[in-house]
């Protein structure tokens, strides 16, 4: 069997059901056009270099899939990014909603899910990890934590690009990982 190479826009152009060499209006009008909140679900695990429905191995990834799976599929669970104190209220949430675990395995759910699709907030956040998540070097948390001290809470990412010390392009290129609340 022969492999067919595909660019990501060929893959999220199928995942949405677009017909080939037509545009969205003439997809749509033909109803080729699949819902986006599907196309957001089959593109997240490829953007990430993962196929759709797989985790990567860690510690909690077997106890995500036992907990989680049972009443969703793993790509609806990890759809979205969510910072640690997200996580934690998502699995209370399904908890009260009837998922079952003990206390141990809940929380090794919620500390695989920020360690692999967390966001972090970074009005919250220490100068560890800072550097650890966001890959922003002693001086620039530092930086960062200073100026969030003197001036009170980052409000957006225009405001956060303001930061002296801050280098622009590491904060572009981890962006989707980057939150403001919660």
């Amino acid at each position: 069997m022969r492999k067919r190479v595909c660019t990501l826009r060929q893959l999220l152009e199928a995942a949405a059901g677009l017909l080939p060499g037509a545009s969205r209006l003439e997809s749509l009008a033909a109803g080729k056009i699949a819902c986006p909140t599907v196309v957001l679900l089959v593109a997240l695990p490829l953007l990430a270099g993962q196929k759709a429905g797989e985790l990567p191995d860690g510690k909690g990834k077997s106890t995500v899939q036992k907990v989680c799976a049972g009443c969703h599929e793993i790509d609806v669970v990890i759809g979205a990014r969510r910072t640690q104190i997200g996580w934690q209220q998502n699995v209370e949430d399904m908890i009260s909603r009837g998922a079952e675990g003990s206390d141990e395995e809940m929380a090794d759910v919620v500390a695989y899910l920020t360690k692999y699709f967390g966001k972090l907030n970074v009005n919250t956040a220490s100068q560890r990890q800072l550097q650890d998540v966001l890959g922003l070097d002693e001086k620039e948390a530092q930086a960062l934590i200073g100026y969030r001290e003197h001036n009170g809470k980052i409000k957006d990412y225009e405001q956060l690009k303001t930061v002296p010390g801050l280098s622009v392009d590491k904060l572009q290129q981890k962006r989707s990982l980057i939150a403001f609340t919660l």
